[in-house]
């Protein structure tokens, strides 16, 4: 049966630390079809989760290497697989369904894909994705927020993560467009998630956004910031690759805490918002800015055990009433060194492992 690649997939994506898990109605499945068709979804089965040649690929599944070469550069192209080209040599490897083939799939997404995976978002997945940890992203606060002082880590400044690169790019947000295509949403930027890497030149044929340098990468989270858009990234101390800017009413993160209730589906920075009362006007002008309801107006305002240490209500508030605190350190979440250690703590959560396969 034609569906039976298509489960396999489904399965081997379900087999990530990330999950794609089924719906029992074949939800998962009609997404999978609306990406991939069987010949891609076949090759997609024999893919690992670390980068390999088409040659390696051909001698380890006994495929035509010709035939690999051709197939993977159009999958490539589609953001069915991930691609990159070291030393001249294409390499290819199977990301997660997210962050990964959802997001790549920006330049083909339509309302039929939007409504789907909408439903898949508030059912099955979103209850899979949400309910397990570590989270798949950090908030990282608004620089200017942080008190004068304080030791930054590297992974806390949304500034050191920029310009401790050497390539950059910039994409449409596939949360922001979903949400269009449904006829929702908000009037929010939209072309604002950045792509960040270590090697120069990574981005000048990539089919996902387009190449800009550090100087534009800088002034777009200048204009988010502005904007009121949330910055997060992977929640890891190293490898970070990309940076998204969100609101509250598309992005599918925050809306795990506004609409699912699910607070721990984001890990907070290390500082929370702490108003003064004796300062503060009750202006209002925080509420606007709070992307996830963490503060509320009454005489006053006050932040509650919603905030998730954005900053954007602190540097905003005309009254300087606003100050960003370090957290007590036994309520600073452990991040973890890297995409290694974020998967074998994800694979505990969920009780499973055979992710470790996919990388052999």
């Amino acid at each position: 049966m034609e569906d039976d690649v298509y489960c396999r997939l489904r399965d081997i994506l379900d087999s990530m630390p990330h999950g794609f898990p089924s719906t029992g109605d074949g939800l998962e499945i009609r997404i999978l079809k609306k990406i991939f068709t069987p010949e891609e979804a076949a090759v997609a089965t024999v893919m690992k989760m670390k980068f390999e040649t088409a040659e390696e690929i051909a001698l380890r599944t006994g495929r035509d290497a010709e035939y690999l070469s051709s197939i993977l550069k159009v999958m490539g192209d589609k953001g069915q697989i991930f691609g990159v080209t070291l030393n001249g040599v294409p390499r290819y490897k199977l990301p997660p369904f997210v962050f990964g083939i959802y997001e790549w799939q920006i330049n083909r997404l339509d309302r039929e894909l939007a409504e789907m995976v909408e439903e898949y978002f508030h059912r099955d997945f979103g209850k899979e994705f949400y309910g397990n940890t570590p989270p798949l992203l950090r908030v990282v606060p608004v620089e200017a927020s942080i008190p004068a002082g304080s030791v930054v880590m590297p992974h806390e400044s949304i500034q050191k993560l920029v310009r401790g690169s050497s390539s950059w790019a910039v994409g449409e947000c596939i949360c922001k467009k979903e949400k269009r295509l449904l006829g929702g949403g908000c009037d929010n930027l939209i072309e604002v998630c950045l792509a960040i890497a270590p090697i120069e030149g990574l981005f000048d044929d990539f089919f996902w956004g387009r190449p800009i340098g550090m100087d534009e990468a800088l002034e777009i989270l200048r204009h988010s910031e502005e904007a009121g858009l949330v910055h997060m990234t992977s929640n890891t101390r190293e490898g970070h690759i990309f940076i998204c800017n969100c609101c509250g009413c598309c992005c599918g993160i925050l809306r795990g805490i506004n609409e699912l209730g699910h607070m721990g589906c984001v890990a907070r920075s290390d500082y929370e918002a702490v108003v003064d009362p004796a300062l503060c006007t009750a202006c209002g002008t925080c509420l606007e800015r709070c992307q996830v309801r963490a503060v509320e107006i009454d005489s006053t305002a006050r932040v509650n055990a919603r905030c998730i240490g954005c900053g954007l209500c602190a540097g905003t508030c005309p009254s300087s009433a606003i100050q960003m605190v370090r957290r007590d350190e036994e309520k600073i979440e452990r991040v973890p060194r890297n995409e290694k250690e974020w998967m074998r703590r994800r694979a505990s959560s969920r009780g499973r492992f055979e992710y470790r396969d996919l990388l052999k």
